[in-house]
């Protein structure tokens, strides 16, 4: 085994990740944090003092354990500390509601279709007529209908009537936890606003270099869409070249994910190594004389967080700047250093300012990916040798696109439930092409001044980019060019990381107990996978979606299933809302029917008289009211759930023929209706469902008997 003493920050960042995750996942219920670190610091001062003392291996041992149980604490009290739902202002622990508030745009303004997106950074509330101090932020979304690109911008200080309300639950089963995403940034309540809801105050920016850095994200965004016509091309150059997403296309997005290369659009570590990379090769002439090597570092430090500011200082970009920071210092001053320790002093550097990060998607994988670079790639490399340099470079940038791939294999698996096939080829020409598409970028923004030049520069720009966006159209309709519908759990990726470990450690070191452990691991694995096949193929359930404005219900059986809605259902709507359950049920796609449509065989349907419909499966009925009832039931007739849609005209009284064991209100109903509708059924003593309220109604069956 190799020894750690090469890695002390390795450790140290091990430690205090350990600490981040022991916080958060005793539910930040631990209140002595604080205590513990002092504890701990305490424990490892004594040892220290005794260590030297005896001078024995034995209490340097124990002094470095207890060393690295103060960073663990240590991470426990910063984790602590940037848990905004603790301070005792906060708006969750309000004795009242409040009826005005004021606080401060604290947030980049996300420009989206009829309305804009920001974060609010709550200072006061009036709660019973009093204004008071408050903490918190709120999520705000405001109608946008003005000529104006943005009606607010960062640092503007709002004034907001009404009541921020905490940020719902995901309202269908397995969806996308939006809840726990905004809670990762310290966000739990949301408000959308009406026109005549806010009014601007002043404008108090808490940070000016942050504040002036997105004014001038801003003006650069704005000279790139003046320069370039087409949408499309306009919104691969503003994410790749700034990390604007506001016009995006959602096609092309979606091409650019499933082939793999969505990365090369998130501003990150790929962008800034592309800029390091460049100035490295201008500049190697500068490192001959120790004040040649003071200009290399000045330019190249000076250039490096010039971009981190012109694209907003973005976590990633951060990251990613100050790992080469640290790398370029290390060189010029002509000491040796560690990949791995830079790597980790990153890591705990943004991670002591703030802890959250570590929750964040582009945080684990980008840190993945360049583990995966820096320890796979020299080794799948040196596989194959090449005389002729372009197939070698070729070769290189192959390698390097594999050891990010199996790097975060596990981990894209989990988080998107896709594997891209052709993800080797796309990135074979589309991160050259990327290279080129920001070089170019970056040269017309920087010669725009210069008429000529610049309409050159652009024409270039452009030419670049609409090639790499067909090429990836073209590899996304390859057959069978995404994997879609990968189910695994937490407990899954581990399982697939450790895999992955012990046949690094099998090849690097040649001992068969990795292998040994590894084929166990492998067992484990396809042992959860046969018991989980065969509960799906046994699996019954009826499910009663939130979807606003429409009907949709399913009928699932072993790994198939039926999906029926009221109208056509919109590709996104039905791949947020309804996919991840059946994914996670182990059906790949179901078959999709309208109220006007015949389901599957299997389904009994049954068009009443008055245009409403009961549906029989698996011996449960289902009757879904859209008209106005106007039949009369028999007398020994029972349904297990009465769905009212679409605002259907009704009263209570008009519901006592019926015999029916649930009353189930879905998300079609406007809110005005359940308000009117609500207090009725009670007071008739109706018992009721609520799905916009309640969420899915999600009815297990028990498994059907065998012959």
């Amino acid at each position: 085994m190799k020894r750690w003493a090469p890695y002390p920050f390795v450790r140290i960042a091990l430690s205090f990740i350990a600490g981040i995750l022991v916080y958060l996942h005793t539910g930040k219920a631990f209140r002595y944090s604080l205590e513990l670190f002092a504890f701990f610091v305490s424990v490892y001062l004594v040892l220290y003092l005794v260590s030297r003392r005896l001078k024995s291996v034995e209490g340097n041992t124990l002094a470095g354990i207890a060393g690295l149980l103060c960073f663990v604490a240590g991470g426990m009290w910063v984790t602590h500390l940037h848990t905004d739902s603790h301070y005792p202002n906060h708006l969750g622990k309000l004795s009242g509601i409040p009826a005005y508030y004021v606080g401060v745009v604290d947030d980049y303004v996300v420009q989206k279709p009829g309305h804009q997106n920001t974060v609010l950074q709550v200072e006061q509330v009036q709660v019973n007529g009093q204004w008071q101090a408050a903490a918190g932020k709120v999520q705000l979304s405001i109608p946008h209908d003005s000529n104006r690109e943005y009606e607010l911008g960062y640092g503007d200080r709002l004034l907001i009537k009404g009541t921020p309300l905490p940020v719902a639950p995901p309202s269908n089963p397995n969806q996308f936890d939006y809840r726990a995403f905004l809670a990762n940034k310290q966000i739990h309540h949301r408000h959308f606003l009406q026109a005549h809801q806010f009014q601007k105050i002043d404008s108090d920016p808490s940070n000016p270099v942050l504040s002036f850095s997105i004014y001038l994200r801003r003006q650069l965004d704005a000279l790139l869409k003046g320069s370039i016509d087409e949408r499309r091309e306009y919104g691969i150059s503003s994410a790749l070249i700034l990390g604007v997403k506001d016009e995006l296309d959602n096609s092309i997005r979606d091409a650019y994910a499933q082939t793999g290369t969505m990365h090369v659009l998130a501003v990150s570590g790929l962008h800034v190594g592309l800029i390091y990379g460049i100035l490295a090769f201008l500049l190697a002439g500068l490192k001959r004389t120790a004040k040649q090597r003071t200009v290399y570092a000045a330019v190249i430090l000076g250039v490096l967080w010039l971009y981190a500011f012109i694209t907003g200082l973005s976590p990633s970009v951060l990251r990613a700047a100050f790992m080469f920071s640290l790398i370029t210092v290390a060189m010029v001053s002509k000491r040796q250093h560690n990949i791995y320790n830079t790597l980790a002093i990153a890591a705990f550097a943004l991670l002591w300012y703030n802890p959250y990060f570590l929750l964040e998607v582009g945080f684990q994988l980008s840190f993945l990916a360049l583990l995966g670079i820096v320890y796979l790639q020299p080794r799948f490399y040196k596989l194959l040798e090449f005389d002729n340099k372009l197939v070698d470079k070729g070769w290189a940038l192959f390698t390097a696109s594999l050891a990010a791939q199996v790097a975060t294999f596990p981990l894209g698996l989990y988080y998107f439930h896709q594997f891209p096939v052709y993800f080797w080829l796309a990135n074979l020409l589309v991160v050259p092409a990327a290279t080129l598409v920001l070089y170019s970028g970056v040269a017309a923004l920087f010669f725009s001044w210069v008429p000529l030049l610049s309409t050159v520069l652009f024409k270039i720009h452009f030419a670049i980019t609409w090639c790499m966006n067909e090429f990836n159209l073209l590899v996304n309709q390859l057959p069978q060019a995404v994997i879609n519908g990968i189910d695994i759990s937490p407990t899954q990726t581990w399982l697939l990381y450790t895999l992955l470990m012990l046949f690094i450690l099998f090849f690097a070191y040649k001992e068969l107990r990795y292998f040994a452990l590894a084929t166990g691991v492998v067992a484990v694995l396809a042992t959860q996978e046969i018991l989980e096949i065969n509960a799906q193929q046994n699996q019954r359930s009826l499910v009663v979606y939130n979807m606003r404005n429409a009907t949709a219900f399913s009928f699932l059986q072993g790994q198939q299933a039926t999906l029926v809605s009221s109208q056509a259902l919109a590709p996104q709507n039905y791949t947020f809302n309804i996919q991840p359950y059946l994914w996670h049920k182990g059906v790949q796609q179901a078959d999709t029917y309208t109220f006007t449509d015949a389901p599957a065989t299997a389904i009994g349907h049954t068009l009443l008289p008055d245009s409403n419909s009961l549906y029989v499966w698996q011996g449960k009925r289902l009757l879904v009211v859209s008209k106005p009832l106007k039949v009369q039931p028999l007398p020994d007739f029972e349904v297990d759930y009465l769905l009212l849609t679409q605002n259907v005209r009704i009263k209570p009284e008009a519901l006592q023929p019926f015999r029916f064991k649930q009353l189930v209100l879905d998300a079609s109903n406007a809110p005005w209706y359940l308000q009117r509708l609500k207090p009725q059924l009670t007071e008739a003593g109706i018992a009721y469902y609520d799905v916009a309220e309640q969420g899915a109604l999600v009815v297990d069956l028990p498994p059907q008997a065998r012959n």
